[in-house]
Parts: C-alpha cells; structure tokens; sequence
C-alpha cells in the first residue's frame, strides 16, 4: 500500500514539475516569437505594397523592421554574446534595409531588389537558425 502511494505521489510530482517546466520554456521564447511575428507583418506590408505598385509606405516599414532589428538580438540571445553567423546574418539585413529606407518611394521598381534582399537576409537566417 505504501508502495502504491509513494508512486502516485511521485508521478503528480512529475506531471507537476513537467508542467512548471514547460510553462518557464514557453514563456522564455514568447519575447522572440512576438518580435518575428511583428516582423513578418512589416515585411508582408512592404511585399503586398511592392505587389500592389503603392510604395510610399515602405520607408515608414523599412524604418520599423530597422528598429525591430536591433530587438532580435535581445530576444533571441538576451544578455548574452550572439555568435559569429548571426551577427553577420542582422548586418546583412541591416544592410538590405538601408536600401529599402534610402530609395525613393515613388519608384517601386527601384525599391524590389531591396526588398528582395530583405527576404533573402531573412530566409538565410531562419534557414541557419529553425
């Protein structure tokens, strides 16, 4: 009998602890999925404008997915150093983004290859890092 209670009371401890655990790793990757997820919406915003041949919206969107870029890095790594390749992948799309700022938006032909590079940047990363 005391055998049989030692068990389920260990078993209700580990479903318990499990769940506590789990619940800590999910919270601790909300902050990095929140900011991708915001980044997703400005970068469709920018495709579906280029689509659409309206780009007069896509400095205001390359100056927020500018801003965003600098909170990827506290979000995926927090306090501490990113490694080499993932800092060479944000340079990367920093750079991207400084084309889609500096065009003018009244040309969206101008603005596609940024664009492009902005996708391209994104793509690589997620493929090193998914």
């Amino acid at each position: 009998m005391r055998s049989i209670i030692l068990f389920a009371l260990g078993l209700v401890m580990g479903c318990a602890f499990t769940a506590i655990t789990l619940n800590m790793l999910a919270q601790r990757s909300a902050h990095a999925r929140g900011v991708m997820q915001v980044m997703q919406h400005h970068y469709a915003e920018l495709r579906s404008g280029l689509r659409a041949g309206r780009c007069s919206g896509a400095a205001r969107e390359g100056q927020a997915l500018a801003l965003l870029t600098g909170e990827v890095e506290l979000a995926v790594y927090g306090a501490d150093t990113p490694d080499a390749p993932f800092r060479k992948f944000m340079e990367r799309l920093q750079d991207a983004l400084s084309g889609v700022v500096s065009a003018p938006a009244s040309d969206c032909a101008a603005l596609a290859p940024s664009i492009e590079r902005v996708g391209n940047a994104c793509d690589a990363c997620h493929q090193q890092y998914r």
